[in-house]
């Protein structure tokens, strides 16, 4: 691929949704490479904001608050005791699980209110909350554990904040993530550094 001019770089910067291309470093005569060192804790976050969208189908369907600290609180709870059992902190697990339940809801406050304006949810096949959806989100739950404490040591660098922050912009570019989800992936590792 032709190396971009800065001009043109600066620009195409400024145009492109949100900056994410612009978060990320380059170099000239090459394209920028995703630090992959992230990737399978991007994949976990990623997959689990996917399944925000099932989530809020079956709560437009059954006319379900989106809110629902009950539940929240009991998820929060056995990651947390998950994750102390593998060795990372137990507030730093409440603080991350905490994390990826409010990016959840950016999605799905966000796809509820398009549905809102249109009149109508997607006509598409809807999963069981409880029978399909929650043991996909325990799985889940498991994965970020494995990365968290695979991540550790990078986790406690300080160069962290930014290295998540250029590697989740190209995550987001290479994965087609629009605004939306790109907001939410943001919120859900806000604090991922902060062991």
């Amino acid at each position: 691929m032709p190396a971009f001019k800065l001009p043109f770089f600066k620009r195409t910067c400024r145009l492109l949704s949100i900056g994410l291309v612009c978060a990320a470093s380059y170099s000239y005569g090459a394209e920028p490479m995703q630090d992959q060192a992230f990737t399978p804790l991007f994949d976990a976050t990623a997959g689990r904001l996917q399944i925000a969208r099932l989530v809020v189908l079956a709560k437009w369907d059954s006319h379900q608050a989106i809110e629902d600290p009950t539940r929240e609180e009991v998820v929060i709870s056995t990651a947390a005791n998950q994750a102390a059992a593998q060795g990372l902190s137990r507030a730093f697990a409440v603080r991350f699980f905490s994390d990826q339940i409010e990016a959840n809801k950016v999605v799905q406050y966000g796809l509820l209110s398009n549905w809102r304006r249109a009149g109508k949810a997607p006509d598409e096949p809807r999963p069981n909350l409880v029978e399909d959806i929650r043991p996909r989100l325990d799985r889940l739950q498991v994965d970020f554990i494995q990365q968290l404490v695979a991540t550790q040591d990078l986790r406690k660098e300080k160069d962290c904040p930014t290295r998540i922050a250029k590697a989740s912009s190209l995550y987001a570019v290479e994965h087609h993530l629009d605004a939306l989800y790109v907001v939410a992936f943001d919120r859900a590792l806000a604090r991922v550094c902060q062991d």
